[in-house]
């Protein structure tokens, strides 16, 4: 496995990380309404540290906010020395922007994983909802400021943000980077969003250029665009297949989301076995 070290901490990461939001589901929930098959999701966190993968990516949100439980029952089972824990302050609707629900939420995201400390704790979809969105989840009820204690407390030991939607939030959340020292920012990348954004998204060359120029390590979400980089029309794949024909189309992408140096690692949400295969091949090692 390729390892990326983090300017902010020091942390040795896996450049392949696992996305939590894409768990396998039971084929009907269980009596207590879980959705999710814990004994595959155990087998897969179990092959994936294995085979050098530490960075685990989940949400109260993900998975009909089930993932944080299984996450936390699957990484409990190791040393928690083996893996590195993000997760986000997912306080979307209105009715939970209040600094108690938010707090709430945050202590809620530590049980469910059974840690005491969070690796990576992020600021979620910031973009989504524009500045009023930000302003009423994190800056005017002081939940920026409390993440920013609680990393000095040591139950921090990242703090960043993921970007979704507005520039003018991206960019002013780094204008504050000289007081609040983001420790990393998570940004979609890959090769077709690179200069070709559409919607909603921003092109990632500015993204990652403003990180880049901030000395900030970027996260990267959404190296196969939705998975349409892995599902190429014929006479493309057919292409890409003669250049190496011995890997897949979705390889590519991989491998260009995991080439820029300021990328710490690069998240899929990895639901079978075959894609983790396939996916920690592309990064064992990495071939820019």
């Amino acid at each position: 496995m390729t390892y990326r070290t983090s300017s902010a901490t020091g942390d040795k990461v896996s450049l392949l990380g696992y996305g939590c939001m894409r768990w396998p589901l039971l084929a009907t929930p269980a009596p207590d309404g879980n959705v999710i098959d814990q004994a595959a999701v155990n087998d897969l966190v179990d092959y994936a540290i294995a085979h050098g993968v530490n960075y685990f990516d989940t949400s109260p949100v993900y998975v009909q906010g089930w993932s944080e439980k299984a996450t936390g029952i699957a990484l409990s089972r190791h040393p928690r020395d083996k893996y590195l824990i993000a997760t986000k302050l997912s306080n979307f609707g209105s009715q939970i922007w209040s600094r108690e629900a938010s707090i709430a939420m945050y202590h809620k995201s530590l049980n469910e994983l059974q840690v005491d400390y969070l690796d990576y704790m992020l600021l979620h979809a910031i973009g989504l909802g524009g500045m009023d969105a930000l302003k009423g989840r994190y800056l005017d009820n002081g939940i920026l400021d409390y993440l920013i204690e609680e990393r000095k407390a040591g139950r921090i030991r990242n703090l960043g943000f993921s970007y979704h939607g507005d520039i003018k939030v991206f960019d002013y959340l780094l204008s504050l980077h000289d007081t609040v020292k983001w420790d990393f920012v998570q940004i979609q990348l890959n090769y077709i969003d690179w200069e070709h954004a559409t919607g909603n998204n921003t092109n990632a060359l500015y993204l990652y250029g403003e990180l880049d120029k901030r000395n900030i390590p970027a996260i990267i979400m959404e190296p196969l665009l939705g998975g349409r980089l892995a599902k190429l029309p014929q006479y493309l794949a057919a292409r890409l297949k003669q250049q190496r024909p011995n890997e897949s189309v979705a390889s590519w992408a991989f491998r260009y989301a995991g080439s820029f140096p300021k990328v710490l690692t690069v998240l899929s949400g990895m639901t079978y076995l075959e894609h983790l295969q396939d996916n920690i091949l592309s990064y064992a090692p990495l071939e820019p």
